[in-house]
């Protein structure tokens, strides 16, 4: 059987996006999360007026987004993942905001949505790659037979982690903790690792 490895990019090996735009931009509206509006793609479509009325292109975003680093370890925990797994990183990110990660991470398989732009390069809105969300990629690879490990890190991602043959909450808030008393909660690299390990599933 081949195992598959689906991993969250933000707040997994990156920090977050969005709310570092908001720090280096200071408008505080990036700041806006799904705990604030819960739909995701109205939270796009206000982020993205939001450009708009600022000003700023992809090209601002992505120039910002460079300035950014991985999480510390994220590199490390990544190889050490690919060794035993084929590696699909999977996130409600984009992919023009998030490809210098990817190079980093020596370009696995990435599973995220577009941002579309004017000719002036606004961005005008998104296309999403999934309908439901992440954990459509989960089912289609184990309708393949695949075995698959989750890694994800928010509220929003429990259906993910619930559809994988092992799955770790990474890092979560405390509430996001409470409401997923059935799953793994890892406070580092380290303990997936380890328990991977002692779980024979490397």
């Amino acid at each position: 059987m081949k195992h598959s490895a689906c991993l969250d990019l933000e707040g997994v090996l990156i920090p977050e996006i969005w709310p570092w735009l908001a720090h280096r931009t200071g408008i505080e509206g990036f700041s806006k999360t799904t705990r604030d509006e819960p739909y995701y793609s109205q939270l796009m479509i206000d982020r993205i007026a939001l450009l708009s009325k600022h000003g700023l292109r992809l090209t601002d975003v992505q120039k910002f987004v460079s300035e950014m680093s991985p999480l510390p370890g994220a590199s490390d925990f990544l190889e050490w993942v690919r060794q035993a797994f084929k590696v699909t990183l999977v996130s409600d990110a984009f992919v023009q905001m998030v490809e210098p990660f990817w190079r980093i991470f020596g370009q696995p398989t990435l599973r995220c949505h577009q941002l579309v732009c004017d000719t002036e390069g606004f961005i005008t809105h998104a296309q999403y790659s999934r309908s439901h969300g992440k954990h459509e990629v989960i089912e289609e690879f184990q309708a393949q037979g695949q075995w698959v490990l989750a890694v994800v890190d928010a509220y929003n991602d429990l259906s993910m982690l619930r559809r994988a043959n092992l799955g770790f909450l990474y890092r979560p808030s405390a509430s996001t903790a409470a409401a997923a008393r059935d799953v793994y909660v890892a406070d580092s690299y380290d303990q997936i690792t380890e328990a991977c390990v002692k779980l024979a599933y490397r």
